[in-house]
């Protein structure tokens, strides 16, 4: 790779895939709302590959503002498409998709051939854009990425509030996190591995289509809770918020990665509990030293 246009590259993952790649990396730090902006920079920089991260990407949020979301993450990405296929077309597109796209799956661990049903905002502007995906004469690489986790997850997310509110408690000496429905069991691989996936997976060598990007492995977010509680400093005590909890929700999402594993040679190095650990002592960080 010598050069990797990325949109959305101060978000959470782009922050980790600008280590990743490190001097293929290339910002675009325009809104993909602005076709002309996106053309410019696909002409200027004319990539081997491109990475369309920017996205909103909050299931939650999602309920909240519909027609934004739709926007930004069907038409921005029809945007994207559009800029690539007019000033470089050889480039091939690496779309970040959702496990949230499959809804409730008859089949757990999930393939790539399930059948899409998203029940959120969120999830069903990600399947419209797969579909977008599919414009003749583009190199596009779905990766469709299960829950993923790290350093700097921010606080509008599960991982991100909890590992935020237990820093928060700690320099309080203790308290109660505030959680939603635990139930739910969740597929989380680290942020870190899933941009090394991403990596792998811009290869041209690679076929393009679609991939799951998984450890095919769910844990109930309950344990998640329970090893991030083990891991304050502080006595912590866990109290259920209405207010955290989704309008609607999908009881289990666990992907099966043998495509991937297939196609790259891919597979998570990075324990649960080291993402978990490094996540808290991240929003450790954030915390203002008294």
């Amino acid at each position: 790779m010598e050069r990797v246009l990325v949109t959305g590259p101060g978000g959470f993952v782009g922050g980790h895939l600008r280590t990743e790649l490190g001097e293929a990396f290339v910002p675009f730090e325009g809104d993909v709302l602005d076709p002309a902006a996106l053309a410019s920079a696909v002409r200027d920089a004319q990539p081997s590959a491109l990475v369309h991260l920017a996205a909103e990407s909050s299931v939650a949020a999602s309920w909240q503002d519909v027609f934004r979301v739709w926007r930004v993450n069907v038409e921005g990405t029809v945007n994207v498409l559009e800029a690539v296929r007019r000033e470089q077309p050889v480039a091939r597109v690496l779309y970040p998709s959702t496990s949230e796209v499959y809804g409730n799956a008859r089949r757990v661990p999930t393939p790539e051939n399930e059948p899409v049903a998203p029940i959120s905002p969120y999830a069903m502007t990600k399947a419209a854009a797969e579909l977008a995906c599919a414009l003749p004469g583009l190199d596009v690489v779905v990766a469709r990425a299960f829950n993923h986790e790290g350093p700097g997850r921010d606080d509008r997310f599960a991982v991100g509030s909890w590992t935020r509110q237990i820093a928060r408690l700690e320099a309080e000496g203790g308290g109660t996190l505030l959680v939603g429905d635990l139930s739910a069991e969740r597929d989380i691989t680290d942020v870190r591995d899933v941009c090394r996936a991403y990596r792998l997976l811009l290869d041209p060598s690679v076929p393009p289509g679609t991939y799951n990007v998984a450890s095919g492995h769910s844990i109930p977010m309950e344990r998640v809770v329970e090893l991030l509680v083990e891991l304050a400093r502080v006595p912590i005590r866990v109290e259920r918020d209405e207010s955290r909890v989704r309008p609607a929700d999908i009881a289990r999402l666990c992907g099966d990665p043998s495509k991937l594993r297939a196609a790259t040679g891919w597979r998570p190095e990075i324990a649960l509990e080291q993402t978990l650990a490094d996540t808290l002592a991240a929003a450790r960080e954030l915390e203002p030293v008294s």
